[in-house]
């Protein structure tokens, strides 16, 4: 009776301490849990955080990207004006002997074409064309013939690009070089 009195009661106990330790599971896995949803929460907003901040600097870095390269299409464009000016002047000037023979090859009026252009751009060359475009009066032969081919193959020319392509596209090579001639000496 002593032995089974001591087992009854050592069922008691351990069942008891069964329990306890039942309740403390269920409150550590309750309590892990919620641990585990506060990092599944806190991991989904790092990772928003992470995009916004790839996008933000992606658009940024795009941005800065485009910006230094209009500038460098901008100087690139001037510093090609300036090396056509600087050639210009470094080429001899034909003599008057040269010229005159020139004239009598050429069969093509650089006057008669540029009366097309003087509505825009003044008889004198003169006029800013609807007041959009530089002034071409002055222009060495070949900054105009430069511009005209660019002109001609969509190479140049800011706004006023789609208003001249059209005026240019049928001018051969012959044309352009007449035209450039008689306005370089307006």
């Amino acid at each position: 009776m002593k032995i089974v009195l001591a087992l009854v009661v050592g069922l008691l106990l351990l069942g008891c301490s069964d329990e306890k330790s039942n309740e403390a599971e269920v409150e550590i896995t309750q309590s892990i849990g919620k641990i585990a949803q506060v990092v599944k929460e806190e991991s989904v907003n790092i990772t928003k955080n992470i995009e916004k901040a790839t996008q933000d600097s992606v658009q940024t870095i795009t941005k800065e990207v485009t910006d230094r390269s209009k500038k460098v299409l901008i100087e690139t464009k001037k510093v090609a004006m300036k090396t056509v000016e600087n050639i210009d002047k470094a080429v001899d000037k034909p003599n008057v002997h040269e010229v005159l023979i020139e004239k009598e090859k050429s069969t093509i009026n650089g006057a008669a074409l540029f009366a097309k252009c003087s509505g825009c751009h003044g008889v004198k060359a003169d006029k800013k064309a609807l007041n959009k475009s530089q002034s071409i009066k002055g222009w060495s032969i070949t900054k105009l013939t430069y511009a005209i081919n660019g002109y001609k193959d969509g190479s140049y020319g800011g706004s006023m690009k789609g208003v001249m392509k059209p005026q240019v596209n049928k001018l051969s090579s012959d044309e352009i070089k007449a035209l450039a001639e008689y306005i370089s000496k307006l």
